[in-house]
């Protein structure tokens, strides 16, 4: 039987299947890390003996009710609850939290493997198997990156959207129309699962027009990008009102402002209906930002949901008044909180309930009163959270005793900083994008909300990437002013007169 025309350009397509000596050599080259990615897959398997199936949190619930009555929610985005609804058959949270750690691990996989691509580094050298995979080791073994992965939240699987769409664009030395628009595709989705993310596609956008691959790419990546997010903007306000993501920024933004926002010094640039949003509250005395969405009494004076449309404006309008007036408290605020990121030590915040959740409980988790017939329907498991011994205690030990310090983290940006100023002729290089990313996932929340912990752990793998970049730079750097130069490869000068006939030796 002959081969049709059709099957041999699709063989030539993909690639050569590797032979059995193939396979032993690619994984001698890369068995630091293959070993690695086998004690991570371990401590998961471990975490889910202990934790039963998964770890529920308060943004669960509202998660799983969107995927089993699909809508366009004002406060939780479309993305995670679809991927909800794509493993909604197996009617296992035990599923989904295997799928996340697998997410976890990909992303790890994904970042090695682009670490060891040679044109990513001044003289096109490649860090060997053993760096690139102490880069990603935080991935691979942080506590509170395991613990995370096993809630039910959208985190893992934006992080492996972005890690991907990064890693696109980088792959080659010029990236092609393909890998562009794939980009910009992966980047919709994370958007329309963590809005965090549309600043990342802008960064994107960005670092394209610097490394000068074409407007007509850049205009392809962007298209990608805004079609679909544009087509759920439009889902978004058949139901909603409103074109948008979410109806979540005005009062976040305004909840930001709580902090420090005095109503005595707006003048009277503030409009009669929204006074009552202002706190006579001493600042000093008043709680984290996220009460002011939740629990204190400001927004709840006003009638309708938390988010509705004109409670949004309203919110958003006395924040932008009080960064107005206050720019200086503003910007402490921000730098209070900005400041929390690279601690050494994790002190409880923002309050001990929230900081709970980040932690690996020692007793068995109820549903939340009234939700068990709802998550009965995802998965008809009797507890939200069954905790096995002596699995449990070990995740819980492991947790306290392996996570990366903020401190360290700093140095890894402050690495990522010098390599790009290092590399300021070609507008900092390729580090460019990766700490680009780090940097926005960990200045937006403190800026536009408040600080937490959580929000930390998506930009650490690109400050990582961004500092492993930095340091090759630097050795290739420190190789070549160590190299003898073309006339002193010859060994010292010769005395006039004295000269002997050079031969080429060919090895």
């Amino acid at each position: 039987m002959t081969e049709s025309p059709k099957w041999r350009k699709l063989q030539k397509m993909l690639p050569p299947v590797p032979d059995r000596a193939g396979l032993l050599a690619s994984a001698r080259r890369h068995r630091v890390f293959l070993a690695l990615l086998g004690l991570a897959l371990l401590l998961r398997i471990i975490t889910l003996l202990g934790y039963r199936w998964a770890i529920w949190f308060p943004d669960s619930y509202p998660y799983v009710d969107v995927a089993l009555h699909p809508r366009p929610d004002p406060v939780r985005t479309f993305g995670y609850p679809l991927l909800l609804m794509v493993l909604r058959p197996l009617h296992s949270v035990g599923a989904v939290v295997v799928v996340q750690h697998l997410m976890g691990l990909a992303a790890a996989g994904v970042l090695y493997a682009l670490l060891r691509r040679p044109h990513l580094f001044r003289g096109k050298r490649a860090l060997p198997g053993w760096a690139a995979a102490l880069a990603v080791t935080p991935v691979l073994f942080d506590g509170n990156q395991i613990e995370l992965e096993h809630l039910l939240l959208s985190d893992t699987y934006f992080l492996l959207l972005v890690t991907a769409a990064a890693a696109l664009v980088l792959w080659s030395p010029k990236p092609s129309a393909r890998q562009v628009v794939a980009a910009g595709l992966l980047l919709s989705l994370a958007i329309i699962t963590r809005t965090i993310g549309t600043p990342l596609l802008i960064i994107l956008l960005v670092f394209l027009v610097i490394r000068g691959v074409g407007w007509r790419l850049v205009a392809g990546g962007l298209a990608a990008a805004v079609v679909p997010i544009a087509a759920y903007c439009g889902w978004y306000a058949s139901e909603n009102g409103s074109f948008a993501l979410s109806g979540t920024d005005g009062v976040f933004l305004y909840s930001r402002t709580m902090t420090f926002a005095d109503c005595d010094k707006f003048g009277d640039r503030l409009p009669v209906d929204a006074y009552a949003l202002c706190d006579s509250t001493p600042p000093e005395q008043r709680p984290v930002s996220h009460f002011y969405v939740w629990e204190e009494s400001q927004i709840f004076r006003y009638p309708g949901g938390i988010f509705a449309p004109y409670k949004s404006d309203l919110a958003r309008t006395f924040a932008k008044e009080a960064i107005v007036a206050q720019p200086g408290d503003y910007l402490k605020a921000f730098l209070t909180d900005f400041g929390r990121t690279f601690r050494w030590d994790r002190p409880i915040y923002p309050d001990p309930k929230t900081y709970s959740y980040y932690v690996f409980p020692e007793e068995t988790q109820e549903y939340w009163p009234g939700k068990a017939d709802m998550a009965a329907q995802y998965d008809d498991q009797s507890t939200a959270t069954r905790v096995v011994e002596p699995y449990a205690g070990f995740m819980r030990g492991y947790q306290k005793a392996v996570h990366l310090p903020g401190t360290v983290l700093g140095v890894l940006l402050l690495i990522g900083l010098g390599g790009i100023l290092a590399r300021w002729r070609s507008w900092g290089g390729v580090a460019l994008l990766p700490f680009g990313y780090a940097m926005a996932l960990l200045v937006i929340p403190p800026a536009t909300v408040l600080f937490d912990y959580r929000y930390v752990l998506p930009a650490v793998p690109f400050a990582a990437v961004a500092a492993a970049i930095a340091l090759r730079d630097l050795d290739a750097w420190r190789r070549s002013r160590g190299a003898p130069d073309a006339e002193g490869a010859s060994g010292p000068a010769e005395p006039e007169g004295r000269k002997e006939p050079r031969v080429a030796v060919v090895s």
